[in-house]
């Protein structure tokens, strides 16, 4: 059997061994096959195809079905490649964020590192740019959101809990906007399991494993925020980010759990 060594060299990069590899390669050509045939089709010696095949089963791209003789079954490759692609874009993003924060916090060590950043976009960018580095906890506590800044900051929340994060959110059950109103606890039970309610201000609090900081203002009248002209503040400055989160610690122990 003649292998793409295009695909091959690819699924190398996913975590496969050469032989690895050209085994899965060989399967899915085949379908179910015995090791030996697996073995002769992909040219891979027999006296390590047993161990080829047992890594294919326990990283799960194949199963076994027992019998005589036994046999090998390849995984669907899309639902296969799917799922290694998106934990491989989650570390280079993890990875990116994180090289980011470092990058920044040596540039231009003459200035004080605090930066303002205007607009619902580039604040909701730094934001998920600060979630995809959280290791231990994310916290948050206010009442200014838009709607396409909480559709975004949830695909971090997401990966974040995945990677065993906490997140704990203080809020009002609802806030105003010139637009519509949004149902803050609706919008963000789904993927925060802790929130809890007070009557916070229309500003926004985001603090990452007591270690840096973002906080989030707007112009408000008559109760409504003007979220599309909000301006923040962020400092990876770990003195400042502590406070922020020893005050939400205690206001958390008052606040009451939303229903």
């Amino acid at each position: 059997m003649l292998l793409d060594e295009k695909v091959l060299s690819t699924l190398q990069r996913m975590g496969l061994t050469y032989y690895g590899s050209k085994a899965y390669a060989a399967l899915v050509a085949m379908g179910p096959s015995s090791p030996g045939d697996i073995a002769k089709e992909a040219d891979i010696p027999r006296s390590k195809i047993y161990e080829v095949l047992k890594r294919l089963e326990e990283e799960g791209w194949a199963s076994v079905e027992r019998g005589r003789p036994l046999k090998y079954k390849p995984r669907r490759p899309k639902e296969s490649i799917e799922e290694r692609k998106a934990l491989l874009f989650s570390d280079v993003e993890y990875a990116s964020a994180e090289l980011s924060s470092i990058y920044e916090r040596h540039i231009d060590k003459e200035s004080p590192k605090v930066w303002l950043i205007r607009g619902m976009d580039n604040i909701s960018e730094r934001i998920s740019d600060m979630m995809a580095r959280a290791k231990h906890d994310i916290v948050l506590l206010g009442a200014l959101y838009s709607e396409g800044e909480i559709d975004r900051i949830k695909k971090q929340m997401e990966r974040a809990r995945k990677r065993g994060v906490t997140i704990r959110i203080i809020t009002r059950p609802s806030i105003e906007l010139k637009d519509r109103d949004i149902d803050l606890v609706e919008a963000l039970s789904g993927v925060v399991p802790e929130i809890r309610l007070y009557k916070t201000p229309f500003i926004k609090f985001v603090v990452i494993d007591g270690r840096e900081i973002l906080i989030m203002f707007s112009k408000v009248t008559d109760d409504v925020p003007d979220v599309e002209n909000a301006i923040a503040i962020w400092t990876p400055n770990q003195e400042v980010a502590s406070l922020m989160q020893s005050n939400f610690n205690m206001m958390w122990d008052v606040a009451e759990p939303a229903k």
